[in-house]
């Protein structure tokens, strides 16, 4: 038999399961330590391992304000601004880290005058890591009413910035925005000075703004040479960029010559169908600083697409200056003389885009892919006008050839509106091609994208009265009276809400085809001579504000009446009855 077990007493079963669980302990401890450490670890790395700065809470003195920001509040609204200006530099530029200090989650012991977060700051302060501190003050102004704030880098003396606002509702906002520019201005003032300059950029135009300086050429010019300087100086940007001159980093001067060009082209755009001789010199000078700047980073994709734009904007205003030209065949002419510089300037640009990687991003293949289309484009108008011998926009209904350049195009708009962000203009050009090819639906379609993200502007309204005259222009004929009555009632509509005024003759040459197309001849003379009715009770005034808004208000009030004047034909015809329709 064998032997008989001794029971375990009750003090051997206690000892043996503290055993157990001391050993349970320890690995607990242990495993606890190796976590804990490993979070560290990876906290001070990533302080490291981030380039940004720390936002304290800001010091507000606003005894009298109701709706004065706390602190971490208006750290954080300083830390959004600099986010915000960031975003406005290009795709190159290394985008700071900012922390606004207030982050929830967090750790302190209580008593203690650290947090886990600041203990990990000075852990890597020790190694030499230290992130740039922000501390800003926000105060009353006494004399006149109204909110002063100040900023400064910890640690760096000379490093400060003052703001002031008048004593409105946005007082406080506008503020803790200029602070937070100020800050940028002394980390990184070419990313300032490309904030500045995008909102610099929308006050440049309107130079042709009638004053009171009499209507001989000496005054218009004299008027011109004013709105200029008032309004396209970029006064702003350019003192920023002379503070990147001042800071002398070898990495940010390659990019002065590049905000400058954007300068030239934002002149440029200004200047369209005001000046063309002026408008082609600021666009050789902003070709001649991206080259610069291509010339000293030849692997930034960057510059080489604004290069190309600038190449594509070019060939653009040359082509822009036949309309008032006769067709010759004669290549000594100025007319053939402009083509071939057009084709010229575009061939450049085709160049340029050859040199672009291959392999790329779909931020920056979305840019390449837009350049690509509206190229083609541009190139197709080139043929066209020698096909038809004139220079107005055109379809290529019936022309193979051309039909296949468009096609082309088209597909190319399609990637980069897929790969890339939404834009007003994108969409624009995109219909331009759709327009071209005889898709007028479509382009409509686009052209109505381009509205909605950009509300306040007439070109995709214009555009969409034009796509609609253009399906009646070249299509049947008589004209389908339903596309008719759309494509007037968009030209009203566009006259009504959209137009800024003076609506381009090609316009109004567009609606009169449409009538004349219209089954009824007397509609088209009806029009003409309303119109010519219309301008000459008006008179001329003096004001040649007055002057546009008379033409639009009477090209309006002679659209409408076209169409009362159809609409009283239609419903006069004779027409089958429709038997009503049941729902079921």
């Amino acid at each position: 038999m064998p032997p008989a077990r001794t029971p375990r007493s009750a003090f051997a079963i206690m000892e043996m399961l503290s055993k157990w669980l001391e050993q349970i302990r320890k690995v607990t401890v242990s495993l606890a330590v190796v976590v804990a450490v490993g979070i560290v670890a990876v906290l001070v790395l990533r302080e490291v391992s981030k380039e940004g700065m720390i936002v304290e809470p800001v010091v507000v003195q606003l005894p009298d304000l109701r709706t004065a920001p706390t602190p971490d509040l208006a750290a954080e609204q300083i830390a959004a601004s600099l986010n915000l200006i960031q975003s406005a530099g290009v795709a190159e530029w290394q985008r700071l880290y900012v922390d606004q200090s207030t982050n929830p989650i967090d750790l302190q012991v209580p008593g203690a005058p650290l947090t886990l977060r600041a203990s990990i700051r000075e852990v890597a302060a020790l190694f030499g890591f230290a992130r740039p501190t922000i501390r800003a003050s926000l105060a009353v102004r006494r004399e006149p009413p109204g909110f002063v704030g100040s900023v400064g880098l910890v640690g760096e003396p000379g490093a400060r910035a003052t703001c002031e606002a008048a004593n409105i509702p946005s007082g406080v906002d506008e503020v803790l925005e200029c602070l937070a520019l100020g800050v940028m201005t002394l980390r990184d003032p070419k990313v300032a000075a490309l904030y500045v300059f995008r909102a610099e950029e929308k006050a440049c135009n309107g130079l042709d703004t009638a004053q009171s300086l009499g209507p001989s050429d000496v005054g218009r010019e004299e008027r011109r040479i004013r709105n200029r300087r008032e309004r396209c100086a970029f006064e702003r940007t350019q003192a920023l960029i002379a503070r990147t001159l001042e800071s002398g980093r070898a990495a940010d001067l390659p990019w002065v010559p590049y905000v400058f060009g954007l300068v030239h082209l934002a002149r440029a755009a200004a200047l369209a169908g005001i000046d063309r001789a002026q408008q082609l010199g600021e666009l050789d000078q902003a070709i001649g600083r991206f080259n610069d700047t291509l010339g000293r980073m030849p692997s930034s994709p960057t510059a080489l697409a604004i290069l190309i734009d600038a190449y594509i904007r070019k060939g653009v205003s040359i082509h822009d200056t036949t309309p008032g030209m006769a067709w010759t065949d004669d290549r000594a002419s100025p007319l053939q003389w402009q083509l071939y510089l057009a084709e010229s300037t575009f061939a450049q640009a085709v160049e340029k885009l050859s040199e672009m990687p291959q392999r790329r991003d779909r931020a920056l293949d979305a840019l390449v892919r837009r350049l690509e289309g509206h190229l083609i484009y541009r190139q197709w108008l080139l043929v066209a006008h020698r096909r038809t011998q004139l220079p107005l926009v055109t379809v290529a209904i019936g022309q193979p050839g051309e039909l296949e350049m468009l096609s082309d195009a088209a597909n190319r708009y399609a990637t980069a509106a897929a790969n890339g962000p939404p834009s007003a203009s994108l969409f624009i050009e995109w219909g331009d091609v759709l327009r071209a090819k005889g898709e007028f639906d479509g382009a409509v379609e686009k052209y109505l994208r381009a509205a909605d993200l950009s509300p306040g502007d007439a070109a995709p309204r214009l555009s969409i009265a034009v796509a609609y005259l253009d399906r009646v222009g070249h299509g049947p004929e008589p004209a389908v009276p339903i596309h008719l009555l759309v494509a007037l009632g968009a030209s009203s509509s566009y006259l009504s809400w959209a137009s800024n005024g003076s609506p381009d003759p090609i316009f109004i040459g567009r609606v009169v085809r449409a009538l004349d197309r219209s089954g009824d001849r007397t509609e088209g003379a009806a029009f003409k001579s309303c119109l010519e009715g219309a301008l000459d009770s008006a008179g001329t005034p003096d004001d040649p504000d007055v002057e546009r808004w008379k033409v639009a208000a009477a090209l309006k009030l002679c659209i409408d009446r076209a169409i009362e004047q159809i609409n009283s034909r239609v419903g006069a015809a004779p027409r089958d009855s429709v038997a009503p329709a049941r729902v079921r």
